[in-house]
């Protein structure tokens, strides 16, 4: 990815300060993407003047309408409803007071504007309009009126109805949060890991330093030949895919005849700085496999891989599938599903703000120092990317109403962080978002060249309509890096709550197409809208692969108890040879 942000045009500005301590936002880096455009608009005289008039004529547009909404209520409707009988304020109290209406909607005028002019930039890099857009967005939900108490019917509306407890209760609120160092989206006493999260019966049957390999205990008398690992990310802890009982994957998967086993990976300390991408595919994901063929005596596994785990897994198969790999020839996959899986980052979205030169600047420090960039970091990029829901919907609530979060499982596990090492970060950041060196063939695994198109393996892609973090649209370009044959199925919803979809609760829908098309759009265009989720779909694809039913292996050597001690943030000392442990 180009540095837009070179000296000639400021960059000068960010020399001789902390940048990590603006990791997230940054606000120089922020002022630097308006400079950049504001310079090329102010050569466009004639394309300033015109916004200026479109601005004008908008809020004439907005004062017409108003004055006519004015005029068109009734003198009651201006009242402030209050019901003597309860004592309290109506719930439309403050809903369709005019100058309450007037502040939303000149927020929005304004807002509409300002992002209508940034895509009209001229002669721009389309990336720099893109970061700049970005940030004008932040600054536009942190504007809205709604985050102001006094412009915030529902704020307005509790705190005449409880005196103002509200607000001295999100006192409260923020100073906890303040202390805690984060905005407190759930309520975490209500989940604990190995209790009513991540319980699904299996063991811990291999454990390495970046690893636990769990299998599941079998529930059917009959299982399918050819076992399933599943590839969690390790920016995550891997019970996304083992939530509660009515919403894991793994449970799901069980009960339908498979042998399930997954990788939790280790939450990496300074220790472990060096282990990079190929220490992921050797150490986690090669060894998984050894110990699955050893288990089941399967010479074949089905491989699924969520986000980054499917990057690894695309890798991994491209690097077994070149003839000069040697080494490995044991290692079989029979197919791979890709979860929300980025295999071109040419169009990675908002996340390829973050990986500009001047935040993987701000970023070093700390990975020099800690030898990790801390999961904090990257909860807080999460959290920026969908400020909406996971900033200023809190704000409101938990400062303003002075309402308690919920508890909820997936905000859960989302707040529960990992960390990430210096040398995975670094790939993820330089080699595949900056470079795309996954999609230019000139990334290596061992020394082998990574080119996806020598893969033969079935693959099933499957990503989500509404995701923030890795874009449909840029995941079904990675379908042109492959020759092989690829079921590619869209989901609704967003990057979790798609992906986490069982059947039983029949939510959302999913599109297919058995065509074949050039872009994501005539895709779409053609596409068959199906009701409820797409596991239904990838069941039926992956049962006429998934070999004969045979009785199921049992789990006679094992270490300990699933979910194991990494999930728990525990990590053994160095000199533990964990490898070899049996028992606790």
């Amino acid at each position: 990815m180009q540095n837009f942000f070179d000296d000639q045009d400021g960059a000068g500005l960010l020399k001789n300060l902390d940048l990590f301590q603006f990791a997230v936002l940054n606000p120089q880096i922020a002022l630097l993407s308006f400079l950049r455009v504001g310079k090329n608009l102010a050569s466009q005289p004639k394309k300033i003047e015109d916004s200026q008039r479109d601005l004008l004529n908008r809020l004439l547009e907005l004062q017409k309408s108003f004055v006519k909404e004015l005029c068109n209520k009734e003198d009651d409707a201006l009242e402030l409803r209050y019901n003597e009988k309860s004592k309290k304020f109506e719930a439309d109290a403050f809903e369709n007071n005019v100058m309450l209406l007037f502040a939303r909607k000149f927020h929005q005028t304004v807002a509409d504007w300002l992002l209508d002019t940034l895509n009209e930039v001229e002669e721009a890099d389309v990336r720099l309009v893109h970061s700049a857009r970005f940030f004008m967005k932040q600054y536009i939900e942190m504007t809205s009126p709604d985050n102001f108490p006094f412009l915030n019917p529902r704020v307005l509306r509790e705190t005449f109805n409880t005196c103002g407890e509200n607000l001295t209760n999100g006192m409260e609120m923020l100073l906890g949060d303040i202390m805690n160092g984060t905005i407190t989206t759930n309520d975490r006493r209500q989940f604990q890991v190995g209790k009513n999260i991540a319980v699904t019966p299996g063991k811990v049957v291999y454990q390495n330093e970046l690893i636990e390999l769990i299998q599941y205990s079998p529930t059917t008398e009959r299982v399918f030949a050819k076992p399933l690992l599943l590839v969690p990310p390790w920016i995550n802890k891997f019970y996304i895919l083992d939530l509660n009982q009515e919403s894991s994957l793994v449970k799901w998967a069980v009960d339908n005849g498979f042998t399930v086993f997954m990788i939790s990976w280790v939450n990496p300390g300074k220790r472990h700085r060096n282990k990079g991408f190929e220490s992921y595919a050797f150490d986690g994901l090669l060894k998984s496999l050894d110990k699955i063929f050893e288990i089941t005596k399967s010479k074949n596994v089905h491989a699924l891989g969520y986000c980054v785990g499917g990057t690894l897994i695309s890798s991994f198969l491209a690097y077994l599938a070149n003839p000069l790999c040697k080494k490995h020839p044991k290692a079989r996959i029979e197919s791979a599903t890709l979860l929300t899986t980025l295999l071109d980052f040419e169009q990675a979205g908002d996340m390829a703000i973050f990986m500009a030169e001047n935040y993987l600047e701000a970023i070093s420090a700390q990975l020099k120092e800690k030898g990790i960039l801390e999961g904090h970091v990257m909860y807080n990029t999460f959290s920026v990317l969908k400020a909406k829901d996971m900033i200023w919907r809190y704000v409101v609530n938990s400062y303003m109403l002075g309402k308690k979060p919920e508890a909820h499982e997936i905000l859960f596990w989302n707040s529960d962080p990992t960390n990430i090492t210096q040398s995975m970060q670094i790939f993820l950041s330089n080699d595949l978002y900056r470079d795309n060196l996954l999609k230019t063939g000139s990334l290596k695994m061992f020394g082998v060249p990574i080119n996806l198109k020598l893969i033969k393996t079935p693959i099933y892609m499957v990503s989500m309509k509404k995701d923030h973090l890795v874009p449909w649209k840029a995941t079904f370009d990675g379908i042109k890096l492959f020759t092989s044959n690829v079921r590619f199925v869209l989901g609704g919803s967003g990057h979790v709550a798609g992906a986490i979809n069982p059947p039983s609760k029949n939510k959302y829908s999913y599109w297919i197409n058995e065509k074949t098309f050039e872009t994501a759009e005539e895709w779409l265009n053609s596409a068959t809208e199906i009701s409820g989720s797409w596991w239904n779909d990838w069941l039926g694809w992956i049962k006429s692969i998934a070999g004969e039913l045979v009785s199921p292996a049992p789990i006679v050597d094992f270490i300990r108890d699933a979910p194991g001690i990494y999930v728990h943030d525990k990590i053994l000392e160095p000199e533990h040879n964990a490898q070899d442990a049996k028992s606790d």
